[in-house]
């Protein structure tokens, strides 16, 4: 006796058909907006829309700067994410830590050395 199927082996694929018309787009597409995005963090070369997402998060703490909780409660990250962000913005110069806290580096001398200059 074998232990192979027997008889219709063909079309083992969804045999269900495939409804009438075009395919469906659930979400309508972004209207481009000719001043940027609004609701948009500050754009700075050289940042990711995530981190510029934190670093903009960190500025709005001011001069009393932001625990790493602090950051993941007010962006949504994960305290791994906002590490890697505030580590990355502290190699550029955008950030620094304190303790146990972080500050947003301020002047147009933070701005210039992200941007290269």
């Amino acid at each position: 006796m074998s232990k192979r199927q027997k008889g219709r082996r063909h079309r083992s694929v969804n045999r269900t058909p495939r409804p009438v018309g075009g395919p469906r787009r659930p979400h309508a597409r972004p209207v481009a907006v000719p001043g940027g995005v609004p609701d948009a963090p500050d754009a700075v070369p050289g940042l990711g829309r995530h981190e510029a997402r934190t670093w903009d998060r960190l500025r709005s703490y001011g001069a009393g700067g932001a625990s790493v909780d602090e950051l993941c409660a007010a962006v949504g990250y994960q305290p791994r994410t906002i590490l890697k962000h505030v580590n990355g913005l502290a190699g550029q110069g955008l950030a620094e830590l304190r303790g146990d806290r972080w500050y947003a580096r301020a002047g147009d001398g933070a701005l210039a050395v992200a941007q290269g200059g």
